[in-house]
C-alpha cells in the first residue's frame, strides 16, 4: 500500500516529503532547517533531517540505497564532501551522486533526495 507522509505546499508546490510502498522509502526535498548558514552547516542539517525521517520510518542510515545531492555550486563540493564523510558509514556507505544546479531559493545551498528500504521489519 502506498503511504505518503509530510504532505506540504511549501513555496506553492504540493508534495509528500516521504512516499513509501512495500519495502521502498523515497525522501524528497531533504533540506537544511536554516538557510542563513554556510554549506557545512546546511549539509549537516540536511543529513540530520534525513536521519530524523528515517527514524520516523523505523530505519537508519544503513537502509539507504542512494542519496542524490544537489549543490548550488560545485565550489561547495569539498566542504560538503567533508561533512558527508563524517556522516557516511565508512564500511557501509550508500551510493551517491552529486550534481550542481540552480536551486529554487537563492540561500539554499544543498538539497538531498534519498531512496531507502525497510530493513527493520515488514512494511507498515
Amino acid at each position: 500500500m502506498l503511504e505518503r507522509r509530510h504532505i506540504t505546499s511549501l513555496d506553492g508546490a504540493r508534495k509528500a516529503q516521504i512516499v513509501a510502498n512495500g519495502d521502498l522509502i523515497f525522501l524528497s526535498g531533504m533540506q537544511p532547517d536554516r538557510l542563513d548558514a554556510g554549506i557545512k552547516d546546511q549539509m549537516r542539517s540536511a543529513l540530520a533531517n534525513v536521519d530524523s525521517v528515517l527514524e520516523e520510518m523505523g530505519e537508519d542510515q544503513s537502509s539507504v540505497f542512494i542519496i542524490h545531492i544537489w549543490l548550488k555550486d560545485m565550489r561547495y563540493f569539498s566542504a560538503m564532501n567533508a561533512v558527508w564523510n563524517e556522516w557516511a558509514n565508512a564500511d557501509n556507505p550508500p551510493a551517491r551522486t552529486c550534481v550542481s544546479g540552480e536551486l529554487y531559493r537563492p540561500d539554499l545551498l544543498v538539497e538531498l533526495v534519498v531512496t531507502a528500504c525497510r530493513t527493520n521489519g515488514a512494511a507498515q
